[in-house]
């Protein structure tokens, strides 16, 4: 699966954003991994739980980018001077790193309500039922053409088609 391996390496670059700054090269490393594994489970979860994103933006930017947050209250060593302080060092900097991941949360999730519980109301979040079996890349996107196998369908010219 391209797609997946693809979201699994930048699953790990996100995790590592927040604390790229404050960690030794040895812990991003660690953080990077576990966050390919927080991708892969929030990724599998969401297929169980039945909640359609396409790209998996949310195990990849959502729970990684949260995992990301606490790893930060964990690793980065106070006596290093990059302004790490985590636990696994006697640092206090976890509490405040769930403090700010439970600000995002709350502050995402209140202005997504905000946007998307009007629009479904109004019935403006959902294509009609042959949109959606049809796929909207057949229905807007681009000619049919473009998709189809058949072997008199129209090609694109290549430099051996072109006479001088």
């Amino acid at each position: 699966d391209v797609g997946g391996f693809c979201n699994g390496i930048l699953a790990g670059l996100v995790a590592i954003t927040a604390g790229c700054a404050n960690v030794e090269p040895w812990e991003s490393i660690i953080i990077g991994l576990v966050g390919g594994l927080v991708y892969q489970g929030a990724s599998m979860l969401l297929k169980r739980l039945k909640v359609d994103d396409v790209v998996d933006a949310f195990p990849v930017h959502g729970a990684c980018g949260i995992w990301g947050i606490v790893a930060l209250g964990l690793f980065g060593n106070p006596d290093e001077g990059m302004g790490g302080n985590g636990v696994f060092y006697g640092g206090d900097q976890l509490g405040t790193q769930l403090f700010a991941g439970f600000l995002i949360i709350l502050w995402a999730g209140g202005l997504s309500v905000l946007i998307f519980l009007p629009l479904r109301k109004l019935g403006m979040l959902r294509m009609g039922d042959e949109f959606q079996e049809k796929g909207a890349d057949v229905m807007e996107h681009s000619p049919a053409k473009a998709y189809s196998e058949s072997p008199d369908a129209p090609k694109a010219p290549t430099d051996t088609d072109v006479t001088l």
